[in-house]
């Protein structure tokens, strides 16, 4: 049917890649295809994929409204490591949030991997925010956060940008080609170039802190920025992932758009480690709610017809 199919690598992100006799394996099989205005090569999984589910071990959850602190409430019958979890988000405009699915977690949530959505109220100027990474460039005589965002303003390459206030002059203004996961800094003001008006960006993540007690493995999240646009009907945004979790391998898809794709390792050690849960670090204010409209697990059968043995 004239797909276009890629296939990537993704590496180990441990040491114990000789112990266990092999080291990395292929994504899943992805589309790719070209966005309406034909200027973003985008991608989603094939639909081949969904000939793994097993329909037996489907589990549907609508309509759950999450309006508190949440740290830890586990997804009620059902657990897995070998998983399809397509979750539809609603969440409002303009609101400081941060909130998601936990899986691959033991009972108590000791060990676990966050898959997350953040957002910020007014990303135009962040005080007391870092955006770390994507430096391209460090502009010279600025002294006051205002002129790093000109700077950034007038630059087409820059996307975002980080003014640091304890910094020398010629060493405190950054210009970024992306936009970095933010994160908290007292010395730092940073800000993201707005795009069309009333679109909103929001980071899509993976939180690896827990994933795993070994100090050799990656500990670091995975994020990615992906742009939110307003439509007549909505007013309040919808953001639909679909997550497929191989063991030890996490991807992340925004599967109608294509505008996002994750893939990460994590490396639990417990083997209890298979249970599902929902969290609300920020949680939304009386002008809205963060919802799930609906929540699909399925376990996932082998690609493999018969076992073959290697050596």
């Amino acid at each position: 049917n004239d797909q276009q199919v890629i296939m990537g690598w993704t590496s180990e992100e441990d040491n114990l890649g000789p112990q266990r006799g092999w080291q990395g394996c292929h994504t899943l099989p992805r589309t790719i295809f070209l966005s309406d205005d034909g200027y973003e090569l985008r991608s989603r999984p094939i639909e081949a994929l969904k000939t793994l589910r097993n329909e037996t071990s489907h589990r549907h959850f609508t309509d759950v409204v999450l309006d508190t602190n949440i740290p830890f409430e586990p997804v009620p019958d059902v657990k897995g490591n070998q998983v399809e979890i397509v979750i539809n988000w609603q969440f409002p405009m303009y609101q400081n949030l941060d909130f998601g699915l936990i899986v691959l977690s033991t009972p108590d949530g000791q060990q676990r991997t966050s898959i997350g959505i953040t957002s910020r109220n007014n990303t135009s100027v962040m005080m007391n925010s870092d955006l770390p990474g994507w430096d391209y460039l460090s502009v010279p005589q600025i002294t006051q956060w205002s002129d790093c965002q000109i700077a950034c303003s007038k630059d087409n390459k820059c996307q975002a940008w980080t003014y640091v206030q304890d910094r020398e002059i010629n060493n405190n203004c950054f210009l970024k080609s992306g936009v970095p996961l933010l994160t908290s800094n007292s010395v730092c003001t940073s800000g993201v170039k707005q795009r069309e008006a009333g679109e909103q960006i929001v980071w899509v993540y993976m939180d690896r802190s827990l994933s795993q007690r070994n100090p050799d493995a990656a500990h670091e999240p995975i994020h990615a920025p992906i742009w939110l646009q307003p439509s007549t009907i909505n007013t309040e945004w919808i953001l639909e992932l679909d997550i497929f979790i191989d063991h030890s391998v996490i991807e992340i898809f925004e599967p109608y758009g294509g505008r996002l794709a994750l893939t990460g390792h994590v490396y639990p050690e417990e083997e209890n480690a298979n249970t599902f849960a929902v969290y609300v670090n920020e949680p939304a204010t009386a002008q809205g709610h963060i919802i799930i409209n609906t929540l699909d697990i399925w376990n996932l059968n082998t690609i493999w017809t018969e076992r073959h043995k290697f050596f």
